[in-house]
């Protein structure tokens, strides 16, 4: 009882260094998401920046990059049910602003969004026992008024799309548990 004891009270001490480093503290929104698969195994997936519509397909229809995968590289994102071919220009781009393969992290500026200097972030941070922790960020912006949406509005889209990124993002690495 006692080695379960100290094993828990060592994965909390550790893991909540590491929860910390993983968590931006100028964030507006946070959304962490534990997954039964490595962090290599699933920083393979988002570092090659493309397929974003499998992680939000209510909400893109075609993700392409342009550039070298890393700074500076362009994910373009059409609106549902349009292909890069047909949407004529993208309904937002983003563009990515760091980017550590060693760290398992990427952050990227988005444009063509109702919010001035929106940065939005991914971190992988291994957890050991094939187990990783994906935290979505975005931080930094300020909503930009205009007739389509309000703010409130707006925080209601980022909160649903989020949610459905981080949730297909667990059921496709623990789909093969």
């Amino acid at each position: 009882m006692k080695t379960k004891r100290m094993i828990l009270v060592a994965a909390f001490i550790f893991g909540g260094f590491t929860m910390a480093k993983a968590q931006k503290t100028d964030a507006i929104i946070t959304k962490p998401q534990i997954i039964n698969a490595s962090a290599d195994e699933v920083w393979g997936r988002l570092r090659k920046l493309d397929k974003v519509e499998e992680l939000t397909p209510d909400f893109i229809g075609d993700s392409w990059v342009t550039g070298p995968i890393g700074v500076g590289a362009t994910r373009s994102c059409s609106a549902p049910g349009e292909t890069r071919k047909t949407a004529g220009n993208p309904a937002f781009t983003e563009t990515v602003l760091a980017y550590d393969d060693e760290k398992r992290f990427y952050s990227y500026a988005v444009a063509g969004v109702p919010a001035k200097n929106m940065v939005n972030s991914f971190k992988v941070v291994d957890l050991g026992y094939q187990k990783c922790m994906v935290v979505w960020t975005s931080s930094g912006w300020t909503f930009m008024e205009n007739p389509q949406m309000n703010k409130k509005q707006f925080m209601g889209f980022l909160d649903t799309v989020s949610n459905q990124m981080m949730a297909r993002l667990y059921e496709l690495h623990n789909a093969k548990s």
